[in-house]
């Protein structure tokens, strides 16, 4: 008898053994199969990646589009000091300030005879500019006999997607705080011209409101939309809190684990972007997400685009003459403008996109605002058209099919602009001294 419940034991054991082999194997091959499958989809099976999406999405950083940004009462947005993270840039990383604006500037200073303030305006490119160029922009301004000797500090107020009179406004707000400049730099065009017309008017929304504020404003809720937009809600709360247990679950270590939430989280993810859709087609008229209706369609478009532009830069100038700072306005080069660069084949096939909406409006936009210019010009204002600064140039310098150029294009640019400011500052000078 003890004999027989001897055996039966060690068959137990033997059973439980086998089973946890098996169990052993089975989690074995299912994480041979789910890491395979994460490669097989293209997705990053690094724990540190892993850990920075979850930490991304649990503090609500990711849980949609735009989710880094603060509607402003005055600029559109900005973005969000206390959910943004800073950009990498070469050695150094790239803060958001205290007023939102992509600097490790405090954007407020006042004038002083020990720095010079120069202010930066625009949309990505000229944020790109006042970082790339930088250190180039700081050497030969420091060769100006009235600047040698002080501190050049540079203030940023262009955000990636500002369009006028986002420009306009950035610079009345800083001068509301206190800000006070010696130069003001205003970079724009394209924005103004591609994304007017293929983002805001193709979506009904005002041509003079910021970048797709139909997309921006869905966190505001109308109330013929309540039920949608708890729903859109909803999910960013799902997949918040779906990271934050991942996150606190030893399961972050398992592959099978993580797949099962990265198809969870994609699902959810496509779920909100095709509720948001839908959301969008049904406000396709409403006046909390686009604004007074553009009342002008074909050339007439175009023209009234050109005129915001332009009066958007006159009261920039007005401002700046008025706090006694030198306002120079500079239309930035494009691919789409015809003859601008002579384009290298690896540009042509991936910088240069016919059925790209820039391909269409940028040739008939940007002479507009080359006329415009001009007419600014008259009237003395410091316009400087760099439409042309690459004409020379047969190297690659454009990155996308859009209107952003690697660092070699912002140093070509920013020594133009110098070419042209520094004689701006000689004559302010001496008619000072006289």
């Amino acid at each position: 008898m003890n004999q027989q419940r001897a055996q039966r034991k060690i068959s137990t054991r033997k059973r439980a053994l086998f089973f946890a082999m098996l169990g052993g194997m089975l989690f074995v091959l299912c994480e041979v199969v789910a890491f395979l499958t994460m490669l097989l989809r293209g997705e990053d099976v690094s724990q540190s990646l892993l850990m920075a999406r979850l930490d991304d999405l649990a503090s609500g950083k990711t849980v949609s589009e735009g989710a880094n940004e603060a509607i402003h009462p005055y600029l559109g947005w900005v973005h969000n000091p206390q959910v943004a993270r800073p950009e990498k840039f070469e050695d150094r990383e790239i803060p958001v300030n205290w007023l939102g604006f992509k600097d490790d500037s405090t954007s407020v200073y006042r004038k002083s005879n020990d720095t010079f303030i120069i202010g930066i305006a625009g949309g990505s490119v000229a944020a790109q500019f006042s970082w790339e160029a930088e250190s180039l922009l700081k050497e030969k301004l420091s060769r100006h006999p009235a600047i040698s000797e002080r501190k050049i500090q540079i203030v940023r107020m262009a955000l990636p997607g500002y369009k006028q009179p986002q420009q306009l406004m950035a610079l009345n707000f800083l001068l509301t705080l206190g800000a006070e400049f010696d130069v003001l730099v205003n970079i724009d065009g394209y924005n103004e011209t591609a994304l007017t017309i293929g983002e805001n008017d193709a979506a009904n929304t005002s041509i003079v409101y910021p970048r797709s504020w139909h997309a921006r404003s869905i966190q505001m809720v109308d109330p013929r939309d309540s039920a949608d937009s708890l729903r859109l809600l909803e999910i960013r709360g799902s997949r918040q809190r779906h990271a934050r247990a991942l996150t606190a679950s030893i399961g972050r270590w398992s592959m099978t684990r993580r797949l099962i939430w990265d198809i969870q989280d994609k699902a959810a993810d496509a779920e909100l972007h095709d509720l948001a859709t839908e959301v969008y087609k049904r406000r396709r008229s409403g006046f909390l997400h686009h604004g007074p209706p553009n009342r002008q369609t074909g050339e007439a478009l175009y023209d009234e685009v050109a005129a915001i532009w332009k009066r958007s830069s006159v009261q920039m100038h007005h401002l700046c003459q008025g706090n006694d700072c030198l306002y120079m306005h500079v239309l930035q080069p494009n691919q789409y403008v015809p003859n601008s660069k002579p384009m290298s084949q690896d540009e042509i096939d991936k910088c240069f996109d016919p059925s790209e909406c820039s391909a269409e409006v940028v040739p008939k936009i940007y002479p507009r605002l080359q006329k415009a210019g001009q007419e600014m010009a008259d009237r003395g204002v410091a316009f400087s058209d760099q439409t042309m600064v690459f004409s020379e140039v047969h190297d690659r310098l454009y990155v996308d099919p859009w209107c952003h150029f690697n660092k070699t294009g912002s140093l070509l640019l920013a020594d133009a602009v110098v070419s042209q400011l520094l004689p701006l500052l000689d004559r302010r000078q001496h008619s000072g001294d006289k």
